[in-house]
């Protein structure tokens, strides 16, 4: 917009409110991208939905009914009377090729069961959802995958650019030049640093739903890519209550690298669910009984756990209960 002299910019296709006036030019941009719109100077006017700086410059999204002109206005089919930006035009303001690369490799999709599949496909989906909210579908890549397997992914993503392959994940790596891999997997050696989240020029997972359990088998990935560099997500030195859903992980990675300038922790916190917040309490609660060899805990390690772990005190009393332990008033 700034290139081109734009303020002010409309749409005449269907934006979700909900996340124009969340995401703003981050999700009209998206939308560009993967539906291929157009960017034309036709007559808009509308209500002033989003704004935001750039350069010292207000810059806005118009949208709906209302009396605010626009400069310029996101449209399917272009008017030939009228100046028109194709879509393609914002590839030359977008790294290439996409790094950092987030590859989720499915070649043991066989060993799944059907329950496990299901969630599977929905946790793919929503990856790709939260991939939107800081880059795009082609920063996201899914491996392994034949064509029966590219089809049933589809069903639920709808329309998009993400790279559904029938490739190994090392080609697909090294295709994009990305030297420096993560492989997340909970039983590598190494936690994961902020210099990891932050420099990486890709991450792998597994595409992998342990409804029930297989131990070792992400272990898998590191063969795949030989020079990958395997890395366990984990929380003050443990891995319980830290998500396991691949959503959740690339959500980890994204705010990480992307809000909370390599913090890690931060970025778990954030993204933790109340499961996830009472497992890791009643983890604490054990940890804490344990070593002092006592059958209670205060309302004063309540506040200690808080000052982390964003934990409510319902939640705590839920983790005592199943720790079997008692909360002194």
């Amino acid at each position: 917009m700034d290139a081109y002299g734009y303020d002010a910019l409309g749409s005449k296709e269907w934006l979700e409110s909900d996340k124009l006036y969340r995401l703003g030019f981050q999700y009209a941009a998206v939308e560009t991208l993967v539906r291929e719109y157009f960017i034309g100077e036709e007559p808009f006017k509308g209500k002033k939905a989003y704004e935001t700086e750039w350069k010292g410059k207000p810059k806005s999204i118009v949208y709906g009914r209302g009396d605010v002109s626009a400069d310029a206005v996101i449209v399917r089919r272009p008017s030939p009377t009228e100046k028109t930006i194709p879509w393609r035009a914002l590839l030359d303001y977008l790294p290439q090729p996409p790094l950092p690369l987030f590859v989720i490799d499915l070649s043991m999709k066989f060993l799944h069961t059907p329950e496990e599949l299901s969630k599977l496909r929905l946790q793919l989906s929503v990856t790709l959802s939260v991939m939107r909210e800081y880059l795009w579908d082609a920063h996201m890549s899914v491996t392994g995958t034949d064509e029966e397997t590219a089809k049933w992914i589809n069903e639920v993503m709808g329309v998009n650019k993400v790279a559904i392959v029938n490739a190994r994940p090392s080609e697909v790596l090294w295709g994009y030049d990305a030297d420096k891999v993560i492989i997340l997997r909970p039983d590598a050696s190494t936690p994961l640093k902020a210099d990891d989240v932050m420099t990486a020029d890709a991450f792998l997972l597994g595409g992998i739903v342990d409804k029930i359990p297989r131990p070792g088998l992400s272990r898998m990935l590191d063969s795949l890519v030989p020079w990958g560099v395997p890395r366990r997500i984990e929380l003050r030195g443990s891995v319980i209550g830290v998500p396991e859903r691949i959503n959740r992980i690339v959500e980890i990675l994204l705010k990480s690298r992307y809000l909370y300038d390599g913090d890690v922790e931060k970025a778990i916190i954030t993204t933790m669910s109340k499961k996830d917040r009472v497992a890791r309490a009643y983890r604490e609660i054990m940890k804490y009984t344990s070593e002092r060899k006592v059958d209670r805990v205060g309302g004063d390690f309540y506040e200690q756990l808080r000052s982390w772990l964003s934990l409510t005190y319902d939640e705590f009393l839920e983790a005592a209960r199943r720790a079997h332990v008692e909360v002194a008033n």
